[in-house]
């Protein structure tokens, strides 16, 4: 992933509602700027934010760097795995930075679903201008039950596609 800018981050952390409790989720394959700022919003607020490191050069850097700290949890994380719930843990935004294979995006979606809470956000970083990867993860959101989905042109290099997980809306 290609460096995002600081001023645009905090732009976008700007979504996150100050609630008490409020837990994040991260699908990362490197160590960017974005995890460390979203580790300084956590803990700031006291929240709770989970760094699922997809490649093992993640999951090193990310150790080194967070193994002492509070508010953040980092896991060496398998995309493959069957399915994506860990001691019935669920959160509030799924933020997604690594790459997804193509055939695997729909399972992907199916899985983390499942780790969302009602009416909480996943976003999903694409190449920005990619009007066919946008219309892709659009419409697979849609198959899967997301709903109310918007795409940000905030970064340079990146769109964010966010989308909401609503209550009671199949899976």
């Amino acid at each position: 992933m290609k460096q995002l800018e600081e001023e645009k981050i905090d732009q976008l952390l700007g979504i996150i509602n100050r609630y008490p409790s409020i837990d994040i989720a991260h699908f990362s394959d490197g160590s960017h700027l974005l995890n460390k700022k979203i580790h300084q919003l956590c803990a700031e607020h006291g929240y709770e934010y989970r760094l699922n490191c997809t490649s093992d050069v993640c999951y090193d850097k990310a150790m080194a760097k967070y193994a002492e700290e509070k508010h953040i949890t980092v896991k060496r994380f398998n995309l493959a795995r069957p399915r994506y719930m860990v001691q019935a843990k669920t959160y509030d935004y799924l933020f997604v930075t690594t790459e997804i294979a193509d055939e695997e995006r729909s399972s992907f979606l199916q899985k983390s679903y499942g780790i969302i809470k009602n009416a909480g956000l996943i976003l999903i970083f694409v190449p920005a201008g990619d009007l066919h990867q946008r219309h892709i993860w659009t419409e697979l959101l849609q198959e899967n039950y997301f709903v109310a989905t918007n795409t940000l042109d905030i970064f340079s290099e990146y769109d964010v596609i966010i989308s909401k997980k609503m209550h009671g809306w199949g899976g």
